[in-house]
């Protein structure tokens, strides 16, 4: 049938026709978690629940015991409902894949059958267990892909939250705390309920700036933004902060990395007068959501020379594997990746 990310289950359920069988995978832990309270609130049966609902743990039951509970009749009500928890087909023997491969081709229309990954992931390759597990699904219903929300995804669950909760807050503060504390749902409605109770119902910049903390990701790569600036003081104390907050140095240059990356593409792009709507759509996927930052590298590339560029990302490749393989402090690695890096800007232009 299909795949679809959180934003399009609403649309698939005012169909009003559920399928017979999901798989609710995904980066973000908040979209799953809510994904499968909205097909419940839809789907589970009213009518004798403690019939007519099942729920596994899929690390402990077999895949005959999910079977069973799918093809038992409903008693009562139009169809049953049955969770699995964290089914990690790799693990499982030969002989209860095949019964799942059989199970996925032919789901039962009496009952919605739902596989919701807590921890497993569920892989987008086909040439392993779960990726075929995946495709099953998809041919025969529909895979919920709860990927990190864009920030205009982000800023309406925000939006929806504080309705919620009474809680006012505009649309542009909404953005600006997405920009400030991160696309991740579950960090946001942190944040959002920490704001609530700080400032009685009326949430405004100001109280977002005084009370929310900024993201890893923010901090991480307006540390790259202040390299790019040759803004040194603001570099090293950025960097000082995330080692505060103990930090991962690899989770750091990661995405240091990835801004540096963004500029180098920027830079050959405008040499082929490309814009950055040309190379959201040849990357796709990479840069939904990110156009704004993208538009920034476009603008930040025509200061610095391909040479320096390249000359950045050898630094950061040769910085990633000593942090991989040396016994070296990742503090002072980095530190010593921002010397050299100010200085290669010094030298070559």
């Amino acid at each position: 049938m299909a795949e679809i990310n959180y934003s399009a289950l609403g649309g698939l359920i005012a169909s009003g026709q559920p399928s017979p069988v999901y798989l609710i995978c995904g980066d973000d832990g908040y979209l799953r978690r809510r994904s499968l309270d909205i097909l419940r609130e839809q789907f589970k049966p009213d009518v004798l629940p403690e019939f007519n609902y099942t729920e596994f743990d899929g690390s402990e039951c077999s895949v005959d015991e999910i079977s069973a509970a799918a093809e038992t009749l409903p008693m009562m009500a139009q169809r049953r409902m049955v969770v699995v928890k964290d089914l990690d087909a790799a693990a499982i023997s030969a002989d209860q894949y095949r019964k799942l491969e059989s199970l996925l081709s032919a789901p039962y229309d009496s009952c919605v059958l739902i596989f919701f990954n807590v921890s497993v992931k569920a892989s987008a390759k086909s040439g392993d267990r779960q990726g075929a597990m995946r495709s099953l699904i998809k041919k025969k219903g529909t895979v919920v892909n709860c990927k990190a929300p864009t920030p205009a995804e982000a800023a309406d669950i925000i939006l929806d939250a504080a309705a919620g909760m009474n809680t006012q807050i505009s649309r542009s503060d909404a953005a600006y705390m997405v920009e400030r504390c991160g696309t991740d749902a579950t960090n946001l409605l942190s944040e959002l309920a920490k704001l609530h109770s700080l400032t009685g119902g009326r949430i405004t910049r100001a109280a977002i700036e005084a009370n929310t903390t900024q993201s890893v990701d923010v901090k991480a790569y307006m540390l790259a933004s202040n390299i790019i600036s040759g803004k040194r003081r603001d570099a090293y104390q950025i960097l000082e902060e995330l080692f505060d907050e103990r930090t991962e140095p690899v989770a750091v240059l990661a995405i240091m990395s990835g801004a540096f990356i963004d500029l180098y593409r920027a830079k050959l792009a405008s040499a082929q007068r490309k814009t950055a709507d040309d190379m959201a759509a040849l990357f796709g996927e990479e840069y939904k959501g990110k156009e704004k930052r993208l538009s920034f590298s476009f603008r930040d590339c025509r200061r610095y020379s391909p040479e320096l560029l390249r000359r950045w990302c050898s630094m950061l490749c040769d910085t990633d594997a000593a942090l991989k393989s040396s016994r070296v402090d990742g503090k002072i690695l980095l530190e010593k990746l921002l010397a050299e890096m100010f200085a290669a800007a010094e030298v070559i232009r």
